[in-house]
């Protein structure tokens, strides 16, 4: 008898387990076909929204890296105009003087004397006139590379 009662309560709880398996399986196969549709009806727009988010990130690129080019450039002549300022004020105000400079008292002396010997030679005018020709070259090559040409 209790044989019986334990066959027949397994045979009825796999009855039931076959039947909630179908019924899940059921629902999977639903919302699988419910969400393929919503996927197949949604897709074009998804994709329209990632194009066009992508667009506007490379347009916001484009932007900034015209920003930094700009800057860039105000930065490399308000360099080159700056040193042309300062080797002229530099060269205006030139007097051969080591104030700035500290140097033993011996090597002092030496330094003096060779500064005074070169100025009465006219050494320092050279290195003024040289110094413009350099900058002139350098003005001159910046022209050539803003213009285009190599």
């Amino acid at each position: 008898m209790f044989e019986f009662f334990e066959a027949l309560f397994r045979n009825l709880v796999q009855a039931f387990r076959s039947f909630f398996s179908w019924l899940g399986d059921l629902f999977q196969g639903f919302f699988n076909a419910i969400k393929e549709l919503f996927a197949a009806l949604f897709k074009p727009v998804i994709l329209f929204f990632k194009g066009l988010f992508y667009l506007l990130e490379k347009c916001f690129y484009i932007v900034v890296l015209v920003i930094q080019v700009i800057f860039g450039i105000f930065k490399l002549l308000g360099a080159v105009i700056l040193g042309v300022f300062n080797t002229f004020s530099q060269l205006l105000n030139f007097s051969g003087s080591t104030s700035h400079y500290y140097m033993p008292g011996a090597y002092q002396q030496g330094w003096d004397t060779v500064v005074g010997f070169l100025n009465s030679t006219g050494f320092s005018t050279i290195a003024v006139i040289m110094t413009v020709f350099i900058w002139l070259m350098t003005a001159y090559a910046v022209i050539k590379i803003a213009g285009g040409e190599r």
